[in-house]
């Protein structure tokens, strides 16, 4: 079991962003500690994007405000302004981190807009900026105006405001450093392999999100089958390409170097912002029962962590965290001795028993057959009659076309409710639900509200959607028959 002083020894570098010194120097600990633990290590370096900010200064009135009181939120661009907030500022009260990117492209599609203020409480908290559309991994252009959490208190300073309002920040963007992915492997009887993944990089002190959970790897005892404690790089941030899927960049880029290695793999148990009071776990559809009654369990795909990736890839997930936890990307998320304790010990017992009964147990298949006809309302005819199929087949109990469910589902994200949801099928998902607002779909893009100026437009419009339909149906279709074709 891993001591005090040598966790100690990992937390005293306070917030590791992929590609710092401080990441070089987490890694350098990690993975000595693995080496003691496991029966070998390997480390693979890869190319990440350091943000870095080098000093700013923030005046009301000529009065400089405090660095206590408000962060400069990461992937803020260097920038000087001076203006007042009704001309050349906007200030936001938001509810969730999650809806900063919406708030954000109001400022930066704004041509007054030079910066943005957000608050929520009485903590300070950090998000990436982004430019839509959103749930992009390729390229994307940079943010173009810098933005600020600040504390309520300031807020209402900077609201009542008819001054000047004067901003000097300095960033630094190095597309070309380097970031540590660290797996510890323990040797184990089967063939079959679990990677138990966490990740290292962190915002302030991340004791919960997510040294914690580097805790519990440390403490992982050997099983059956082979098990990799793996710790990624750039689950924050770190993509180099600005892309708007600003996070889980590392456990991404693992899966991709090894796309065509990756069948031995045969689960996934992703652990990330631990609390002990909110604790759940989110189960791929069919593998519920491994968890059920250990945890609080939802049949859930959570697209906001490392786990999602290996989803990508096929590869069932089981996403142990706290989603609801007061202290997320905050500056008050510092070490708790119960969430410490219950990391070095029963949370590490409790991977033990969800390892045995994933081994002694098989999938339940008609919870994935639940889980497509539940998304089935908005398919063609004819991709209907594929998933029809597709299901029946799947109770030959058949490995492969499980997986290849696994990968036709995709994220999408509006700005009514500003969380990205999983579905299956997502570009006829997002084509079917474009009535209220525009949507992002992973990979694919923005699809515009529906509009009708009166004349006819809304009829080219759908027109328009169609086509979108009808490519994509013939995609799915595709790749339905790839799964099934061994069968014909």
């Amino acid at each position: 079991m891993i001591n005090e002083n040598d966790f100690y020894t990992l937390i005293k570098e306070g917030e590791v962003v992929a590609g710092s010194k401080e990441e070089r120097n987490i890694y350098l600990k990690l993975s000595s500690l693995l080496k003691e633990r496991t029966d070998q290590v390997r480390v693979e370096q890869i190319r990440v994007m350091n943000w870095k900010l080098k000093h700013s200064k923030f005046y009301i009135n000529g009065e400089a405000i405090p660095e206590d009181k408000y962060v400069v939120l990461p992937y803020s661009p260097s920038s000087y302004e001076k203006g007042t907030l009704e001309k050349d500022f906007m200030v936001s009260k938001i509810n969730s981190l999650l809806e900063l990117p919406f708030v954000y492209e109001k400022c930066y599609s704004s041509e007054t807009c030079k910066a943005l203020f957000i608050y929520m409480d009485d903590s300070l908290r950090k998000f990436v900026l982004k430019s839509g559309p959103f749930l992009q991994r390729k390229y994307s252009k940079p943010p173009t105006v810098p933005a600020l959490y600040i504390m309520p208190e300031l807020a209402s300073k900077v609201e009542k405001n008819k001054g000047d309002i004067e901003l000097q920040i300095e960033t630094s963007f190095n597309p070309y450093s380097v970031g540590f992915i660290i797996e510890g492997i323990l040797n184990g009887k089967r063939e079959s392999s679990i990677y138990i993944t966490a990740h290292h990089d962190h915002w302030f002190n991340g004791f919960r999100d997510n040294m914690a959970s580097l805790l519990t790897l440390l403490n992982i005892e050997r099983s059956e089958s082979e098990l990799h404690l793996v710790s990624f790089t750039a689950e924050e941030s770190g993509s180099p390409s600005f892309s708007s899927w600003s996070w889980s960049y590392g456990s991404l880029n693992f899966l991709e170097k090894r796309q065509h290695k990756l069948d031995n793999i045969t689960l996934n148990i992703n652990l990330d912002n631990l609390e002990t009071s909110n604790i759940e776990a989110l189960a791929t559809p069919g593998i519920s029962n491994i968890v059920y009654r250990l945890l609080n369990t939802k049949i859930e795909i959570d697209p906001y962590n490392d786990g999602y990736s290996f989803i990508k890839y096929g590869i069932p997930s089981l996403m142990i965290e706290s989603r609801s936890s007061p202290v997320y990307h905050s500056n008050k998320d510092d070490l708790d001795k119960k969430i410490f304790f219950y990391a070095i010990k029963e949370l590490p017992i409790l991977i033990q028993k969800i390892i045995r009964n994933y081994i002694n147990s098989s999938k339940n298949y008609k919870e994935v057959t639940d889980f497509i006809k539940n998304e089935s309302s908005y398919l063609t005819t004819n991709l209907k009659s594929y998933v029809t199929n597709l299901t029946e087949e799947l109770f030959r109990k058949d490995e492969m076309i499980y997986r290849n469910i696994l990968r036709l589902c995709g994220a999408t994200i509006t700005p009514i409710d500003s969380i990205a949801n999983v579905k299956l099928f997502p570009v006829l998902y997002g084509v079917s639900n474009v009535n209220k607002s525009y949507i992002d779909i992973e990979n694919f893009g923005r699809i515009d509200r529906l509009i009708d100026n009166g004349y006819g437009l809304l009829r080219e419009y759908l027109i328009y959607l169609d086509a979108i339909k009808e490519e994509y149906s013939e995609i799915y279709i595709n790749e339905i028959y790839n799964a099934l074709k061994k069968f014909f």
